[in-house]
């Protein structure tokens, strides 16, 4: 690092900033958010998500999504639609290989969203009754939700919750999932052919 700085400064006559510099790969580099990996098996260099635009994308959600959220669902989620496409505009170029970050960030929004709905429903009898009129089982219901005194965040994760306010009861409500998002912008993606170099004889 110390030589590099000096030829870069002496030679080159430009500032260095010690702060945001150093000398490592560059998979532990933060490049504007993202960071590259070289692909072991196939030594393609990857565009991967830095941690940092991980952590400040689930602050982000937490942000959207509050616990204690005094408007309706619809409006909850058109903010959180709106954040989702501006975020994947801007991060939408990184690898196929973060599908897995993708899926996280979609779970998490999703338990956070089935906290505020058990807010909003507030007793444990109406809990039980909707999730039972949603197509869970009667005795798993009530013996999840009445077992023990569990916060709205406790109860999100519950299988009965997980049952009746599943995947599909949120995208018929219009919810973005990343993950769709991400595996569909890189289908259209179309690979260029390979470059060949024409041999003379």
């Amino acid at each position: 690092m110390a030589s590099l700085t000096e030829f870069i400064q002496r030679r080159l006559r430009l500032k260095v900033s010690e702060a945001k510099s150093a000398v490592a790969r560059p998979e532990e580099r933060h490049f504007l958010g993202f960071r590259l990996w070289v692909n072991p098996y196939t030594g393609v260099v990857e565009v991967l998500l830095s941690e940092r635009t991980k952590r400040l994308a689930m602050e982000r959600i937490r942000r959207l999504t509050p616990r204690n959220w005094g408007g309706t669902l619809d409006s909850c989620i058109a903010g959180t639609n709106a954040w989702l496409r501006g975020w994947h505009g801007f991060f939408g170029i990184a690898s196929v290989t973060e599908m897995r970050m993708m899926r996280t960030l979609d779970a998490h929004i999703r338990r956070r969203l089935r906290a505020i709905i058990l807010r909003h429903w507030k007793r444990k009898r109406t809990i039980a009754r909707r999730l039972i009129k949603l197509g869970v089982k009667r005795e798993n219901v009530w013996r999840q939700i009445y077992s023990g005194r569990k916060s709205w965040w406790a109860l999100s994760h519950t299988s009965a919750v997980d049952h009746g306010l599943r995947n599909a009861y949120f995208a018929k409500r219009g919810l973005l999932f990343l993950a769709d998002v991400h595996r569909q912008a890189h289908r259209q993606i179309v690979a260029p052919a390979s470059p060949q170099l024409a041999l003379w004889e």
